[in-house]
This record gives C-alpha cells, sequence and structure tokens, in this order.
C-alpha cells in the first residue's frame, strides 16, 4: 500500500494534529509491506527477532526454499539441525515449532486472530508476546488505529521527532490518541523515518 504525504489519511492527520507535519514533509512517501498470510508474518517475524530486515530476509528466503509450501504442517517436518543450517537460532526454532504445534494440535486458523481469545492464547506461547501481536494487527489484520509502545524504533523515533520533550509512554500514549483513527499510519512513516532519514544522518 503507497502512502504519500499527500493521502487523504494524511491530511486528516494534519488537520487534526499539526505538528505532525514535519514528519511528513521529511518522509514523503512509503509503501506499507501488508502481509495476507498470518502464518508465514508469524515465521518471518521470529526470524527477525534481534537480527537486521536485511538478514531476516536472508534467512526467511533459505526457509522458505526448503518445503513446498510453507504451513505448520510442512515446518514442523523439518529437521531442526537442518533449521539450524539456514541459520536459525534454537531459540527461535523452538518458538516456531511450538507456533506450528500449537497451530496443527488446536486446528487452528489465523482469522481466529480477529478472536482476542485465541490471541491471547497464542501470546502464551513461549517467544510470542504483546510486540509480535502489535505487529500482527498492523500488518496482517491491517488495523489503521493501532500502535505498539513495545516497538524501541517507533518510540525512539518519536521521541525525536516530537518538538516537544515526551519523557515517558504514558505521555506518548496520550499524544497517539490524538492520531485516532489513524495512529498506524503515523507509525509507519515513524520506522520509516527511523529506518531511512535518522541511520542515514538526515535529521529533521
Amino acid at each position: 500500500m503507497k502512502i504519500t504525504n499527500t493521502h487523504p489519511y494524511v491530511k486528516t492527520l494534519l488537520n487534526q494534529y499539526p505538528l505532525l507535519k514535519t514528519l511528513f514533509d521529511t518522509v514523503p512517501s512509503l509503501s506499507i509491506p501488508f502481509d495476507e498470510d498470518g502464518f508465514h508474518f508469524l515465521m518471518f517475524t521470529i526470524t527477525g527477532q534481534q537480527v537486521s530486515a536485511h538478514v531476516a530476509s536472508i534467512i526467511f528466503n533459505r526457509l522458505k526454499s526448503k518445503v513446498d509450501s510453507l504451513n505448520a504442517q510442512t515446518l514442523l517436518a523439518i529437521n531442526d539441525n537442518e533449521l539450524r543450517s539456514i541459520g536459525l537460532s534454537f531459540s527461535k526454532i523452538d518458538t516456531m515449532k511450538r507456533v506450528a504445534t500449537y497451530c496443527v494440535e488446536n486446528n487452528f486458523h489465523f482469522n481466529t486472530f480477529l478472536n482476542k481469545n485465541e490471541t491471547d492464547k497464542l501470546i502464551s506461547i513461549k517467544g510470542i508476546g504483546p510486540w509480535t501481536m502489535d505487529m500482527y494487527e498492523m500488518f496482517v489484520l491491517k488495523n489503521l488505529n493501532h500502535f505498539s509502545f513495545k516497538d524501541l524504533g517507533l518510540i525512539e523515533g518519536l521521541k525525536h521527532t516530537y518538538l516537544n520533550p515526551l519523557s515517558n509512554i504514558d505521555e506518548m500514549k496520550k499524544v497517539s490518541l490524538l492520531w485516532s483513527p489513524y495512529q498506524s499510519i503515523v507509525a509507519h512513516f515513524l520506522w520509516e523515518y527511523w529506518d531511512v532519514y535518522h541511520k542515514g544522518k538526515r535529521k529533521l
């Protein structure tokens, strides 16, 4: 999904909260990589823990090349040592297989993420937590009004771009409420700023 700083979502945000103008001027456009496959997304998210997006993509492509179709059943059929050989740590392999086992044993289909009780059950799996489910909300369920206060990039991006100092998460949450119903849109622009502009030394 392509979003520019002239998109109706952005115009609505600027009308509600003009202080975002500098962020949108600095990041004029971006593409949101939504994912239609919930299982793939979770496996990629686990793969990407504590590694760069580039490395995560390489490892995940190696994983997909191991099977004709990546799903819970085919993942469980791959030997742990074979998964280790493509760059996955044993802890990530353990988490992936816990998720896959849960899906098989409970006949779990990913549209049940719309059911909070089912979501809470997945959070109980070792290696899956609130941050993972925040990402699922934003990238798979395409919830445009969600923000993750568990994500370091968003927190640092917000601190760096906001005109007045925000000293704690409670203050950030109050500010983010002013972005409804497009909190996720602001989040994607903050990620783009933090990953591309800030690290590229192009600061606000």
